[in-house]
């Protein structure tokens, strides 16, 4: 797949939706972890959802309209209650539009028939490898994404990121381009590729020499719920 195919096709758009096929999808991970430009697109959209997710989750204050007034009028617009969430909102359509093409999401709402966002847990901060341990609530047979922190070193030619099972069993595994780990880098994980509890993400570290072994470097320890 090359890029004017991920552009005319909205490769980056239906990846995160999930809408991409098991070929299309490895074809399209094969693209991205050499291109910059999906790649910046691809962490964007990661990063907005996940802000958008944050403000929608805030109480919204009910305001109870008042005698004699009109339902809406322009003062409630500025009344404290009102005007934070909405403001929020309005600041993160408007942040989205200026980092994400427009007319390409008009398109692919028009194609969706049901669009969706992957569920994600964020495991960037390190906090999955401590005590704490992060949950991630997916449907039967759909994918999710993980945000991981990937730490680069200059000895290490690639890297491994490999899926353990509750049970320990190795369920999947994705290779990672030395030029992507210097960011956070959002892996979209196959429906059905592991099961409910506590799995584990390992990266490894691959060196140039063919008769070594990958090199451990991070664990990652995440709940899965699947509903």
């Amino acid at each position: 797949m090359d890029h004017s195919e991920v552009v005319n096709g909205y490769a980056v758009e239906k990846y995160l939706l999930g809408e991409l096929g098991p070929e299309e999808r490895e074809a399209f991970e094969e693209h991205y972890f050499g291109c910059e430009e999906c790649a910046a697109d691809l962490r964007t959209a990661t990063i907005f959802v996940a802000q958008a997710r944050k403000e929608l989750a805030r109480p919204v204050l009910v305001v109870q309209p008042e005698p004699k007034r009109k339902l809406f009028s322009f003062p409630s617009l500025l009344r404290p209650a009102f005007a934070v969430p909405a403001m929020a909102a309005m600041l993160l359509v408007i942040g989205f539009q200026n980092t994400i093409t427009v007319p390409r999401l008009e398109q692919q709402a028009a194609v969706a028939t049901q669009p969706r966002i992957l569920p994600s847990v964020t495991l960037v901060d390190g906090q999955s490898r401590g005590a704490e341990i992060r949950t991630v609530t997916a449907k039967a047979h759909e994918p999710f994404l993980l945000a991981v922190d990937i730490p680069a070193d200059n000895r290490f030619s690639g890297y491994l990121c490999s899926l353990y099972s509750p049970s320990g069993k190795k369920v999947w595994q994705l290779r990672i381009e030395p030029s992507q780990a210097a960011d956070t880098v959002p892996i979209q994980v196959p429906a059905d590729a592991t099961e409910t509890g506590e799995n584990t993400l390992l990266v490894q570290g691959i060196t140039a020499d063919a008769q070594s072994a990958p090199q451990d470097i991070v664990r990652y320890r995440f709940l899965l719920q699947i509903q």
